[in-house]
Formats: structure tokens, sequence, C-alpha cells
């Protein structure tokens, strides 16, 4: 349900049998058998066919689970516009918390509420999602353990203010038992520092939600096949996470491996969430409307229903 004009988001997610994320609009379903891990034929999820970091192992209703044969964390032919997308680093096969949940609560920034807002909802059990999102909730922010952002009260578009659950679960919507983390930063340059800030991130998860059985992390929505889509992107700026102006949908290779690393050091814990990707650039790269990592209406619609249908098979 939306709530004050913004939607609220809970995320599950599993090591699963039969549905991996896919290609918003490149594959036109669900590939089965590949589940979060390594390469298969045209539409492998959550792996980049080639790495071959990943190693052998985890199976799941006939398909690789958080491993596989290869080995990136971004897709290959499985993209929301079909094509794939480059990252770093492999996952092992582990063993994570499948549910059911109670409670799925979502992590997020404003990028988030947008394609929450168009239809995610109608696509899960809405009584078991909710939606924690915070204008410029970036890794750095969620790392402080006093920030504002973990207030359960406040405004979300103002930083020195609370981040309020939206559309509360109808139970245990104050002990989620499955989070959906969204990694985001733009400050950030190297793959150490985004692994100081992802481990304080868990640590805080773990403190304020100890209730938490499994957390997914997962990218914003990509760049189509992750290209730059903004000529005018800048990381590392001193406004770099607040001026949408100098951000893009690129997620660079650090970041993915940065991820990986945490995934690995909290194996049964940490899962990877769905990558996926948008269709299209929201503005044609030399238009000066270009809004960063903000995605087109039409792409936020198409989000929405894949990210319903990712987690809707994970109750």
């Amino acid at each position: 349900m939306a709530f004050g004009g913004f939607a609220w988001i809970a995320a599950c997610s599993s090591s699963d049998p039969a549905t991996g994320p896919v290609g918003m609009a490149g594959s036109a379903g669900v590939t089965a058998g590949a589940s979060q891990a390594g390469s298969t034929a045209a539409g492998a999820s959550n792996a980049g066919a080639g790495a071959s970091a990943g190693g052998a192992g985890g199976q799941s209703g006939g398909g690789a689970v958080n491993g596989g044969a290869s080995g990136s964390l971004a897709t290959a032919g499985a993209g929301m516009g079909g094509g794939g997308s480059s990252g770093s680093g492999g996952m092992a096969a582990t063993p994570y918390y499948e549910g059911p949940f109670t409670c799925s609560m979502y992590i997020g920034a404003y990028l988030s509420m947008e394609w929450w807002n168009e239809g995610f909802q109608n696509g899960v059990d809405d009584s078991k999602w909710q939606l924690k999102w915070h204008h410029h909730g970036h890794i750095t922010e969620w790392a402080k353990p006093d920030s504002p952002f973990w207030l359960d009260t406040g405004n979300p578009n103002d930083d020195s203010m609370g981040s309020p659950i939206n559309s509360k679960c109808t139970q245990n919507s104050d002990k989620p038992d499955r989070i959906v983390f969204l990694a985001l930063s733009w400050a950030l340059t190297t793959e150490a520092g985004w692994t100081q800030a992802l481990n304080a991130d868990i640590a805080n998860i773990k403190a304020k939600y100890p209730s938490a059985k499994r957390v997914d992390v997962m990218t914003m929505i990509r760049c189509p096949m992750n290209m730059q889509c903004n000529p005018k992107a800048v990381l590392g700026g001193i406004d770099s996470d607040t001026n949408a102006g100098v951000q893009d949908c690129q997620v660079p290779a650090f970041a993915d491996a940065a991820i990986a690393k945490l995934i690995a050091a909290n194996p049964g814990y940490v899962a990877l969430g769905p990558q996926f990707e948008s269709t299209m650039c929201n503005a044609p790269p030399d238009s000066p409307n270009h809004n960063g990592a903000h995605m087109t209406a039409a792409d936020n619609k198409i989000a929405a229903m894949k990210m319903a249908a990712f987690y809707a098979a994970k109750p």
C-alpha cells in the first residue's frame, strides 16, 4: 500500500531454485535453474558469464545457487534491458535461510521509493512487506549507529531527521526477519572504502534488527549493460551523494567486489539480492535534463513488476 504518496518496501530473499533476477525487458521470464549464481546460456542471474571466481557448488531445484561456474555480481543477458553488465567477485555456494518470512523490510533511498511506488506491493503479499527509505540513504550514513536515519520518526527528505517505516507489516513490524538493503554511494571510490562502510552497515543491522535471519544486499537499478548514462557523473566529489546531476546508474566494479567480500564474510546471513538493469538511460547522454541515476517512469514500473516477481517466489 502507498503511504503519504510514498511506497514502503521490505525485501526477502533466499537461495532460490528457479528464480534469478532477469531482464526487465530482455528475458521474458525467470530463467529456471539460474538463481543468484553462475552462468547459464542466456539469462544467467547475478553472475557474469566468463569470470570464474564463483566455484561450482550449491544446487537447489536444479540450478546453481550463490555460486556456480562463473563469477561477477552483475547479470549477463539478464538486465532490465537484456544486456549484461560487468562486475567482479564470485560467490561460493552457501545455505541461507529461505523462509517463509513474516516481515520483510527494504532499507533504501529515494530511488527505491520511486519504483516501489509503481506497483511493487501489488505483486507480493503486501501485509508482509515494509519500506524504510531515506532520500540520501547511502552506505556511509547507514554505517553510523547514531544516524538519525535509523529513527522511525521524522521526514525522509530531511537529512537531520529520521526515516519512518512506510506501510508497516501487519505482524512483527518492529522485528523484521528479512531485510533487503540497498548498497548505494557515489562518494566512495575504492573497494576498501565500500568494504568498510558495508561491514559497518551490517553490524548496525544486526544490532538494531536482531530478529533478521537474512539480509539481501543489492545495488541500485543499473544503467543498460551497466554503461555510463550521465556524461557529467562525478565519483568522489564533495556533493556526489547529494547532487543528482553528478550521479549515474553505472555501478563500478569495486562496488561489486566489496559486496562479494561482504557476502563471503557473512555466510548464511548476507546474500546477493536481485541485480537489475533499466531498459534505457533516463535522458539522452547529451541532454541537459539528465537526472543522474533516476529512471524513467516506464522503467520504474518495469522495475516494480520484476522486483515483485522475484520476491513473490520467495515468501
